[in-house]
């Protein structure tokens, strides 16, 4: 038996090694076109692209694990069925449970493994990434001063060279607008003049001669100032192009561990303890009020009860407004702990697919009888589809609050291993599929 467990493990690793690189390269083929408006003009060393390509390795390989398990155990057992591996093993005695268990084994592994990944790997490598998207969207385009070419590049400055002398940074006809102070804009003319690019690229800085400088107040018509100049040096500051690294403590969800992240449900628990307690505690009294034994309402014309009437109504309106202000801040609470509870969860489902695609992944290769990858990649993209369709339409529904956390990540999984199942036993047992759906319609 140790040697069958063997074999079956020995024939998973080639399928599961090329679906797992195939997949991340597809990926990050997917991911690229995505950053490169982030990365263009600015002059980003290769090495901080690899870097920010690198980081997001760590989600892609998240959820290439399961679907590389499902690409191996489909092209596996359908290369063993078309050779009839499976039917000489089965003649021998041992079943379809007994082969797949060492797979099972292995995908325990792997689910257990990929658990400790999502928990302890994963959030400080998503952390990191966002942090150095937010580095880089910070960073200035590389400026590139062309003649007769708006920048607009730099913020509250536009900026138009009729020539420019790249050799000498000579530069002729030129007209800068600061609208920095939009209330207050400035336009200055030069015919000519040298810039110069000083604190590592920070500043420009303009040095014009035989120019004007126009200043306007766009709230005082009137207020208009003109200044004409024979040299004139203008810093503009803004213009480097350099990453600054940046680091901060905040988190968002997808970059906490399980552990921090119970924290944040532990507290949203312990926040709408009291608002239960307020609306309990009003609703409480104002029973007791009404219905004690000293209650009355001492009336001795229609004057006196319509002002009874309108106190009792004010009293209402008051409970109802405690009421529903604290009911708001219950359902505010509440969905930050399915927001937390939504990623606690999917730490855990997401893994355990691995297992679901397995249940599900032997039979089908069984039954289908074919090892080719054009099968198995077939049967998984459709299975892919529906997986991913469950668990982002759940996490839709949880965020909306119209599903639990828990059903919205793991009914995927329920429902795929169900299946599963269900295949398992036809196989095991032999049965036609379409005679036993006959049976339970008949029933």
């Amino acid at each position: 038996m140790k040697i069958l467990s063997r074999y079956i493990l020995k024939e998973h690793v080639g399928p599961f090694l090329f679906a797992f690189f195939t997949i991340t390269f597809l990926l990050i083929i997917d991911f690229v076109p995505k950053i490169v408006n982030q990365v263009l003009d600015k002059d980003l060393p290769v090495s901080v692209v690899f870097e920010l390509i690198t980081l997001n390795l760590a989600w892609m390989i998240a959820l290439s694990v399961p679907m590389s398990v499902l690409v191996a155990t489909l092209m596996a057992f359908g290369r063993l069925t078309s050779d009839f591996e499976i039917t000489a093993v089965k003649t021998s005695g041992v079943n379809l449970l007994r082969i797949m268990f060492p797979l099972l084994v292995a995908g325990g592994v792997i689910t257990v493994a990929m658990i400790g990944f999502n928990d302890r790997i994963l959030p400080d490598l998503n952390k990191r990434a966002r942090a150095l998207r937010s580095d880089i969207s910070r960073m200035r385009p590389t400026l590139v001063f062309r003649s007769g070419i708006f920048v607009s590049d730099i913020p509250g400055y536009l900026i138009l060279i009729d020539k420019i002398d790249h050799r000498t940074s000579r530069v002729e006809g030129v007209r800068i607008t600061d609208t920095k102070d939009p209330s207050k804009p400035q336009i200055i003319v030069a015919d000519y003049g040298f810039l110069k690019v000083i604190d590592n690229g920070k500043i420009l800085r303009f040095t014009l001669y035989d120019g004007e400088l126009h200043s306007l107040d766009v709230k005082d018509a009137d207020n208009y100032h003109r200044v004409d100049f024979k040299e004139q040096v203008i810093n503009i500051a803004g213009t480097g192009s350099e990453l600054d690294r940046s680091s901060s403590d905040y988190r968002t969800d997808r970059e906490m561990s399980i552990k921090q992240m119970q924290a944040n449900v532990d507290r949203a628990e312990v926040a709408i303890k009291p608002f239960r307690e307020r609306i309990s505690k009003a609703l409480s009294d104002r029973f007791d009020y009404l219905f004690s034994d000293s209650f009355a309402l001492a009336a001795s014309d229609n004057t006196a009860d319509s002002m009874a009437l309108s106190h009792v109504r004010e009293e209402a309106e008051a409970l109802k407004q405690r009421i529903t202000s604290s009911r708001q801040q219950i359902k505010a609470q509440e969905r930050v702990k399915d927001k937390y509870n939504i990623e606690i969860y999917k730490k855990y489902s997401i893994p355990v697919a691995s297992l679901a695609f397995i249940l599900i992944g032997a039979p089908l290769g069984v039954i289908s009888k074919r090892g080719g990858m054009g099968t198995a990649i077939a049967i998984s993209i459709l299975l892919f589809t529906v997986y991913w369709a469950f668990l982002i339409g759940g996490e839709d529904l949880a965020d909306r609050g119209l599903m639990s956390p828990f059903w919205a990540m793991w009914s995927a999984n329920i429902l795929i291993g169900a299946i599963g199942l269900y295949l398992m036993y036809v196989v095991v047992t032999e049965k036609p599929i379409l005679g036993l759906l006959r049976k339970a319609c008949l029933r």
